[in-house]
C-alpha cells in the first residue's frame, strides 16, 4: 500500500506518537468515569439519582453523536486530511468545557444542576467531535492486522498509565489544593492541568499522522457510500454485531463495580484515602499486562485471548465478594482483574479494526468512521445507562452522601459490586465466542478484498 494512509511502515516515533493520543482522551475519560459522579454527589451535594441522570444523558448525548460524527468523518476531505482536522481544531475547546464541569455552583439547587448538565453534555458532544475521527485513525494507517495489534498495544498502554496518573493523583492533589473555604479548588487546578496536557497531546496525534491521512481534496474518483448502504454494511457484520454486543452487556455491568469502588471503600471499609490507590494500582498492573496479551493475541488470537483473558475477571469477582472486606484479599482480587482488563482491552480495540474488513468482505462497502461510531456508541450508552441506573440504585439503598450509611445500603453496594459484573462478563464471554475470524481468516478477507480491488480497477481501464 502506498503512504496515502494504509502503510504500514509508520516508524516507531510516530507509533509512540499516535498511541500517546490515548494518554490524553483517557485524561478526560478516566477522570469522568472515575470521579465525576463521586464529584457530583459528594463535592457538589447533587443527590444521587439526580447526579447519575445527568451523567447518563450526557454520555447518551455522546454516543448518540458517535456515529454521525463517523459520517460526518468519513466525508470530510481538507488540506489538512480526512481526520486530522479535529485534532488540531478541537483540542482547545474540550480542555476548556473539561476545566469548566468543575466550576459551577455547588448546593444541589437549581442552578447547580443546570450547570452541571449543560457542561457535561457541551463536553461530551466535543468529546464525541475528536474521539471518533482519532479511534477512526487505527483503521486507516495499516490494514494489517499484525501492525494493528502492536499499535494498539501501545495506544493501550498510554490509555491505561494515563489511567494510573489520574487514579494516583486525583485525591491526593485535591486533598492538598482544596481548603475547607474552597473545597474544589483542588478538583479546578487538577482539570485545568489535565485538558492542557491533553490538548498538546491531541496536536502530537495532528503532527505524526500527517501524510498518513492525506489530503484527498484532489482526489474526485474516491466516492463515500451512502448512508443506507453504510447502515447494510454495518447490519450484515456479523464480527463488529458480537464485538458490539459483548461490549455494550459488559460496559453497563462493569460500571456497578467501577463506580462503586470510590463509595465501596470510603463508606464499607472506612478508608477513603484506599480507593486512588487501589484505582491506581489496577490501571497500571492492566498497563502492564497489555503487552503481554498482545502477545498472546498474536499466538491465538484475538478471539482466545478476550476468552482467555475473561477467566482471572471472573475469579476476582468471586474473591471480591467472598473476601469479606479483607484489605489484602481485596487487591488480590483487584490484580486479578486488572489482568482481565489488560486482556479486554487489547483484544477489542485490536479487533474492531479487523471488523472494517469484514464489512467490506461481505458486501463491498468500506465503513471506517460508522463502525467506530457505532462501536462507541454502544459502548458509552451502555455506559451512560449503567450510571444512570447506580444513582437511582444507590437512592433505593438509602445512600446518603457524607453520612453513616445503614447495614441495608452497605449490603446493596456490595450485592451491585457483584452480581451485575459477574453475569455481565459470562454472558459478554459467550458472546466473544461467537465472533467468527482469527488471524488467519483476517489475512484471507484483506488478501480478497485486495484482489477484488484489483480486478475491479482492471476491468475499468
Amino acid at each position: 500500500m502506498t503512504a496515502k494512509g494504509m502503510s504500514p511502515n509508520m516508524n516507531l516515533g510516530r507509533k509512540i506518537a499516535l498511541g500517546a493520543g490515548d494518554f490524553g482522551f483517557n485524561l478526560y475519560w478516566q477522570t469522568a468515569s472515575l470521579y465525576l459522579l463521586f464529584f457530583y454527589t459528594d463535592v457538589l451535594g447533587l443527590p444521587a439519582a439526580t447526579a447519575g441522570t445527568i451523567y447518563m444523558a450526557a454520555l447518551i448525548v455522546d454516543a448518540l453523536l458517535d456515529p454521525l460524527m463517523g459520517l460526518l468523518a468519513d466525508r470530510t476531505r481538507s488540506r489538512y486530511g480526512r481526520y486530522r482536522p479535529y485534532l488540531l481544531f478541537g483540542g482547545i475547546p474540550l480542555g476548556l468545557l473539561f476545566a469548566a464541569m468543575f466550576m459551577g455552583p455547588a448546593g444541589g439547587d437549581t442552578a447547580s444542576v443546570v450547570f452541571a448538565a449543560a457542561t457535561h453534555i457541551a463536553f461530551r458532544t466535543i468529546y464525541a467531535v475528536i474521539s471518533i475521527p482519532y479511534a477512526s485513525l487505527f483503521a486507516r494507517v495499516t490494514r494489517d492486522a499484525q501492525v494493528r495489534t502492536n499499535l494498539t498495544a501501545f495506544r493501550m498502554v498510554f490509555a491505561t498509565l494515563s489511567a494510573v496518573a489520574v487514579a494516583a493523583l486525583t485525591l491526593p492533589v485535591v486533598k492538598a489544593l482544596s481548603t475547607p473555604e474552597a473545597p474544589r479548588h483542588g478538583w479546578v487546578v487538577l482539570a485545568v492541568v489535565f485538558g492542557t496536557l491533553a490538548t498538546l497531546i491531541l496536536l502530537l496525534v495532528a503532527w505524526a499522522t500527517k501524510g498518513y491521512d492525506a489530503d484527498e481534496t484532489a482526489e474526485p474518483s474516491v466516492v463515500r457510500p451512502p448512508i443506507l448502504a453504510a447502515l447494510r454494511s454495518v447490519l450484515a457484520n456479523r464480527a463488529l454485531l458480537v464485538v458490539l454486543g459483548s461490549v455494550v452487556i459488559s460496559s453497563f455491568c462493569n460500571t456497578l463495580f467501577g463506580k462503586n469502588l470510590v463509595y465501596y471503600f470510603k463508606y464499607v471499609i472506612g478508608k477513603a484515602e484506599l480507593a486512588g490507590g487501589a484505582l491506581a494500582f489496577v490501571a497500571l498492573l492492566a498497563a502492564l499486562c497489555a503487552p503481554l496479551w498482545a502477545l498472546v493475541a498474536r499466538r491465538v488470537g484475538k478471539r482466545n485471548a478476550w476468552l482467555l483473558g475473561s477467566i482471572p475477571g471472573i475469579a476476582g469477582l468471586l474473591l471480591w465478594h467472598f473476601g469479606d472486606g479483607v484489605v489484602p484479599l481485596l487487591f488480590v482480587a483487584l490484580s486479578l482483574q486488572a489482568i482481565s482488563t489488560g486482556a479486554y482491552i487489547v483484544s477489542y480495540w485490536s479487533m474492531l479494526p479487523d471488523t472494517v474488513e469484514y464489512g467490506e468482505w461481505r458486501t463491498g462497502v468500506r465503513t471506517e468512521s460508522m463502525v467506530f461510531g457505532l462501536a462507541t456508541l454502544g459502548q458509552k450508552a451502555a455506559l451512560g445507562l449503567g450510571a444512570g441506573f447506580l444513582g437511582l440504585a444507590l437512592t433505593h439503598v438509602g445512600y446518603a452522601p457524607n453520612a453513616t450509611q445503614s447495614p441495608e445500603t452497605l449490603e446493596g453496594i456490595k450485592q451491585m459490586m457483584f452480581w451485575f459484573p459477574l453475569i455481565g462478563g459470562l454472558i459478554s464471554a459467550g458472546l466473544v465466542a461467537l465472533y467468527p475470524m482469527d488471524l488467519a481468516a483476517h489475512r484471507r478477507i484483506v488478501e480478497e478484498i485486495a484482489q477484488r480491488t484489483s480486478t475491479a480497477s482492471s476491468a475499468s481501464m
